[in-house]
């Protein structure tokens, strides 16, 4: 699990230079992930402000992908089912999602930088937090809703001319 990795191979003062803000709340969190080797922690910024929550994490392909699938949300009983699925999974997963996130870009990052001062100038750039990726996530779901009702139009808008 990558949780578990995650706080075998960096250490403490590495994850908290990529988290930056309320890295304690996360590396408690992990640590006790990490030692009942469970996915499930319950995260109240990811329940309550999924897409908003991943834009300012950085999560920026995790907010892609719940913005596509919050597309389901429109079709009747289903969408019901999908955007409530999203909703409840994503506060019961955000901080194991975050982790794996945490771990996936530590891993490039050290490969990327071998030289130990200039991962951790790294770590400290590319890690922390983004208020323009909440903007940046408002706008990909503006997008994505372009792109879908163009698609919609295509295929049954004919239909409805006068």
């Amino acid at each position: 699990m990558e949780i578990k990795r995650l706080m075998e191979e960096f250490d403490e003062a590495v994850i908290r230079s990529f988290v930056q803000k309320n890295a304690d709340y996360y590396l408690t969190k992990w640590k006790i992930m990490a030692s009942g080797g469970s996915k499930v922690s319950w995260n109240w910024a990811a329940f309550l402000l999924t897409g908003p929550w991943m834009g300012y994490r950085k999560m920026y392909f995790y907010a892609f992908i719940f913005l596509v699938l919050n597309l389901l949300s429109y079709i009747p009983l289903l969408g019901l089912i999908v955007w409530l699925a999203l909703w409840i999974g994503i506060g019961m997963l955000g901080n194991y999602l975050y982790g794996k996130y945490t771990y996936n870009k530590l891993l490039e990052l050290k490969v990327k930088f071998p030289d130990e001062e200039a991962f951790k100038m790294a770590v400290v750039k590319e890690g922390g937090t983004s208020v323009a990726g909440v903007f940046l996530v408002f706008l990909m779901a503006l997008g994505i809703s372009f792109v879908a009702l163009g698609l919609i139009y295509l295929i049954v808008g004919e239909a409805y001319t006068y």
